[in-house]
């Protein structure tokens, strides 16, 4: 039964991303008007999973859980539509987001509107004194660190500013510059990950960066 509703996902999706679509896939009223958010599991789950692959956002499977993927993916593109970045699929964030699948807008035309790209040598951290030292899980501004939080030298980038982030793989990722770090200088930047681990197995990357505001 699981291979058989595998199989039915993966056929929505590769059709919805192979044709032309001038309306949503999934409507608001099918979505119901509960907030999705971590630990939230459900039909309207899976079917916000599908929207944001068909948006370019990846999620993985469509498995009806509202894991940490999902919660990455809302927060990308709470941050690529300049909404509140808290990563839970709340009414003005449902609204934008069929709204933009409606129009075919994905997070690679997005990136392509920039102010400015860098080159940049990127490094990792996590909430918490392990990585953040006194300020714990709060970034310089006052926000919590969570994924989607870039660390950057205000000097280069300003705090405030909308960050596309380019991989030397090609894949890419939203993030808001929130934070600043002692050894943040110059062309450096620190990604906000979940955890300790999740930050050392980032290691060091080079990456450009685009500044979309």
């Amino acid at each position: 039964m699981k291979n058989i509703k595998k199989m039915i996902w993966s056929t929505i999706i590769i059709s919805m991303l192979g044709i032309t679509i001038l309306a949503p896939v999934v409507s608001a009223a099918e979505l119901g008007e509960r907030v999705l958010k971590i630990g939230t599991r459900g039909d309207d789950v899976q079917k916000l999973q599908a929207i944001l692959t068909q948006a370019g956002f990846t999620v993985g499977e469509p498995d009806g859980v509202y894991g940490k993927s999902t919660h990455q993916a809302i927060i990308e593109f709470q941050v690529a539509k300049n909404l509140q970045d808290d990563g839970i699929a709340g009414q003005e964030t449902m609204k934008n987001l069929l709204g933009s699948t409606a129009q075919q807008i994905s997070r690679g035309q997005e990136a392509e509107r920039y102010k400015q790209e860098l080159d940049i040598v990127a490094t990792a951290y996590a909430p918490g004194p392990h990585d953040n030292g006194k300020w714990g899980s709060l970034t310089h501004i006052g926000t919590q660190v969570r994924p989607g939080v870039i660390a950057v030298d205000p000097k280069v980038i300003p705090l405030g500013s909308r960050l596309y982030i380019e991989f030397p793989d090609g894949h890419g990722i939203y993030g808001v510059a929130e934070d600043t770090g002692g050894a943040i200088k110059g062309n450096r930047i620190d990604i906000a990950m979940w955890t300790v681990a999740e930050a050392y197995d980032f290691g060091i990357q080079n990456i450009k960066v685009r500044i979309l505001n």
